[in-house]
């Protein structure tokens, strides 16, 4: 595939070509294995006119990532902010089916497409066998609802996908709220770090908001980073240190 030649392979491992952290090889083993589109019959947002080889914001192919990211590494807990229709919820959501344990908790308040959050999120997950009981929506503000998943799942979850407020202030206040919930060794996801792609909500301070977001959060928290590009709008990805015991680098040196 096309993609591919955008990746080297280095110590037995697929790199993504900006940054330093390394993902393992077998996640891009089950990406390339999985199914196209986990979901041929997803549901759009009501309104949307979705293109017949993709569906706009929700693109197959990022679904198709995080389900590997999420098979690979069998994550008890998810938590996604920006869910929208439910692309990546699929991705997700299909994943724990398959690794047979975890939760999904997803934050959006519904702002791009009325009437998408959560119902059109909820028929989608039920057309790939999603119980409820292993789902948890949360309508409303991300600045509000991490910190409350905080309150319980502090420390707990294993990927968090930050997706939704891509100002650069509003991105970086989602990723900082983003940090207590991740377990060590965790993953944050953050959408939209293409450089190349002019942004509404780009200001002359901050040409590049979610990228310039990504890159101070990475660089506050001293974090190994990486950007896929073969994810439209491109995917960036920060691990917080297997060492850490509930706590971010810059929490321990206070």
């Amino acid at each position: 595939m096309k993609f591919l030649e955008n990746l080297v392979l280095k110590s037995g491992k697929l790199r993504s070509i900006d940054g330093d952290l390394c993902i393992d090889r077998e996640v891009f083993d089950t990406f390339l294995a999985a199914p196209w589109d986990l979901l041929p019959g997803f549901e759009g947002p009501p309104n949307y006119q979705l293109p017949k080889n993709g569906r706009g914001k929700d693109h197959p192919r990022y679904g198709r990532f995080v389900y590997a990211l999420a098979r690979h590494y069998q994550p008890q807990h998810i938590v996604e902010v920006g869910t929208f229709a439910g692309g990546t919820a699929v991705g997700f959501a299909t994943a724990i089916n398959q690794n047979g344990q975890g939760q999904l908790h997803c934050v959006d308040q519904d702002s791009y497409s009325n009437g998408t959050f959560p119902q059109v999120v909820k028929r989608n997950l039920a057309r790939v066998g999603f119980p409820e009981s292993k789902l948890q929506l949360c309508s409303g503000d991300s600045k509000e609802w991490l910190p409350k998943l905080a309150d319980t799942l502090r420390g707990q979850v294993e990927i968090v996908l930050v997706d939704g407020d891509h100002t650069y202030d509003g991105a970086l206040i989602d990723l900082r709220n983003a940090l207590p919930l991740v377990k060590p060794g965790g993953f944050i996801l953050v959408h939209d770090v293409d450089r190349r792609r002019k942004m509404d909500e780009a200001t002359a301070e901050h040409p590049h908001p979610v990228y310039e977001a990504f890159h101070q959060v990475a660089a506050e928290e001293r974090l190994n980073w990486c950007i896929l590009k073969f994810i439209r709008k491109h995917l960036g990805i920060l691990q917080v240190p297997a060492e850490q015991q509930g706590s971010t680098p810059r929490e321990q040196a206070a």
